[in-house]
């Protein structure tokens, strides 16, 4: 399997954003694209085999999930986490931010606050202002254990009147892993007050060093004021297969939001992105732990180098997802300065730390699930384009 994940996929040439839209996003097409969050491994053999199977077929009309692609699910988030859930639980959608969007527009009101931990993933912020709902920030603490949620001010403002709280659990782009006490600790909160939380848990296959991702559905009392939203895209590389699922306890919550889709007419799935995912959930297992693994090495790696060679970053290696947040602000630049020297002085292309929130000025995003030599090359650099300044 480590053979199958390093063998080289020209990826240019394939519509593909991380690597086909450099120039129009940086100006200039020769970077090494450490951008957008999928990943440039070849998803598994038997969802490859999957899909050629079924589009032998020939005909790709509408379609429907049917309760194999349910229950596969279930035995996923039993095997792989622990978590207990009844397939009935799931609705499919077709994506993890389609279905913030769908949360926001149909469990709140126009007169509702919505609660997002900044810095945090770009569309957190735009669900919010689209629906123009008022957009409450509680920004994560930056410790030198780590980051942390600030529950003295998320208590102050969800008694203020919240009424949606967008959780990111792994947490992106800081690499946070939650524990089990944390979100107890929330929803208490969340109970307290009336909140609902939209938990974004699509990075949860991804976490490390003997850590355990807890489910915000197995806390207790989280089941009748919480949404869990989960792919396999993210874990399994499909991101372009749109596939994704909305998972309800609440009987209240999941009828409001079985609705949404409905009048979306967002409840079809895409054939292919159906067939994709169940293959994955049955057969991932192996592919999966063998990318865990090599993400893991490429994050030790990358925090080594860091450390030794460009002590001028701060790196805090990630406990979950693919995901490294590097703090650029010891360098005394502007932002725009920065992204200068990334892109047209170390040739590199990271997401800007803008993206997340003003909290994520100074602040850039790498991606790890690459190979291990765009890490090399990426740091290596870096590293040169700083010294030379």
């Amino acid at each position: 399997m480590r053979a199958y994940l390093d063998a080289p996929v020209e990826r240019s040439g394939t519509h593909c954003e991380k690597w086909d839209e450099l120039e129009r996003h940086f100006g200039r097409n020769d970077l090494i694209a450490m951008w957008v969050a999928d990943m440039d491994f070849r998803t598994a053999p038997q969802i490859v085999d999957a899909i050629v199977t079924r589009a032998r077929h020939g005909i790709y009309g509408y379609t429907d999930n049917g309760q194999e692609d349910r229950r596969a699910e279930a035995e996923w988030l039993q095997r792989r986490h622990g978590l207990a859930i009844e397939p009935d639980w799931i609705l499919f959608s077709p994506g993890v931010v389609d279905s913030i969007f769908l949360c926001v527009n149909a469990l709140t009101g126009p007169e509702d606050s919505v609660l997002i931990q900044t810095p945090v993933y770009g569309p957190f912020h735009w669900a919010a202002q689209l629906y123009k709902r008022k957009l409450v920030f509680n920004p994560l603490l930056e410790t030198p254990e780590g980051w942390r949620m600030d529950f003295g001010d998320l208590e102050a403002k969800f008694a203020r009147g919240v009424r949606l709280m967008i959780l990111c659990s792994p947490h992106n782009p800081v690499g946070r892993v939650w524990r089990e006490d944390e979100l107890a600790r929330l929803v208490a909160l969340a109970r307290r007050y009336g909140v609902i939380i939209v938990s974004d848990e699509i990075h949860a296959d991804f976490v490390f060093d003997g850590l355990r991702q807890t489910r915000i559905l197995s806390v207790e009392g989280a089941a009748e004021c919480s949404v869990l939203l989960t792919s396999a895209t993210k874990s399994f590389n499909l991101a372009g297969l749109r596939q994704s699922s909305m998972i309800v306890a609440s009987e209240k919550l999941r009828g409001q939001l079985a609705q949404a889709l409905k009048l979306a007419h967002a409840d079809s799935p895409n054939l292919f992105g159906a067939i994709a995912q169940t293959a994955a959930y049955r057969h991932g297992d192996e592919w999966m732990d063998a990318v865990v693994e090599y993400v893991r090495e490429n994050r030790d790696y990358a925090a080594a180098y860091i450390a030794a060679n460009i002590p001028q970053i701060g790196c805090r290696p990630p406990e979950g997802t693919y995901l490294l947040w590097l703090d650029f602000r010891r360098l005394g630049m502007t932002q725009e300065a920065l992204v200068d020297l990334l892109v047209n002085h170390a040739h590199v292309a990271l997401n800007d730390g803008l993206f997340f929130g003003e909290s994520g000025r100074g602040w850039f995003r790498m991606n790890l699930a690459t190979r291990r030599q765009n890490v090399v090359d990426t740091l290596d650099n870096i590293r040169d384009a700083i010294r030379s300044r």
